[in-house]
């Protein structure tokens, strides 16, 4: 039998012209999307892909080169 993982973390980035200045994960992504545009008025928020398992977030974030914080 397979244990599905719950998906509960949405991944995003967060870029400024041609840099992506940020990286993270959230479990709620309007808060995430307000706070990049207070730190980053000129910056455009992207989720990448969909939602997945803290878990798998994690690496993702790890792989990528950003820090594992996380909003809320």
């Amino acid at each position: 039998m397979t244990v599905k993982k719950v998906c509960t973390t949405y991944r995003y980035v967060v870029r400024v012209g041609p840099k992506f200045v940020h990286g993270g994960i959230t479990e709620d992504l309007e808060v995430s999307k307000v706070e990049a545009k207070v730190a980053w008025p000129a910056g455009q928020f992207f989720q990448v892909g969909e939602k997945t398992s803290l878990d798998e977030a994690r690496d993702w974030v790890t792989r990528n080169g950003f820090s594992v914080e996380r909003s809320a």
